[in-house]
């Protein structure tokens, strides 16, 4: 069964459309259908294993938010400091989710959370 995803511009549909592979949302309620392909927020991934795994977008702006920076780099920079640990943090445990392989990839700028 093919799970057709929101919107024409999501990765979901994207995925199930244009490259033809079964793709399942990973939910706060778990795996949302039955797709080869798991897709969700690195919050998704937390507890779960996976053979192979792909962060996707894991750029300068979006891990960490540039929201957050600007918001609070010169108004709270304590609150700064544990943003910017969150985020790190999160970024590891999504990466330490894959058990054989992983692939991290970015565009423009990657994180500066990422090895050089």
């Amino acid at each position: 069964m093919r799970r057709r995803p929101r919107g024409r511009r999501s990765g979901l549909y994207y995925l199930a459309t244009e490259a033809e592979l079964t793709v399942a949302e990973l939910t706060k309620e778990g795996v949302k259908g039955d797709g080869d392909i798991h897709v969700g927020t690195m919050h998704r991934f937390k507890g779960l294993e996976y053979q192979r795994l792909a962060i996707v977008g894991a750029r300068d702006g979006v891990v960490p938010r540039a929201s957050v920076v600007q918001r609070y780099r010169d108004t709270d920079p304590r609150r700064l400091a544990r943003e910017e640990l969150k985020a790190r943090s999160l970024l590891l445990a999504a990466a330490t989710r894959a058990r054989d392989t992983l692939r991290i990839s970015w565009y423009d700028r990657q994180s500066p959370y990422l090895p050089r």
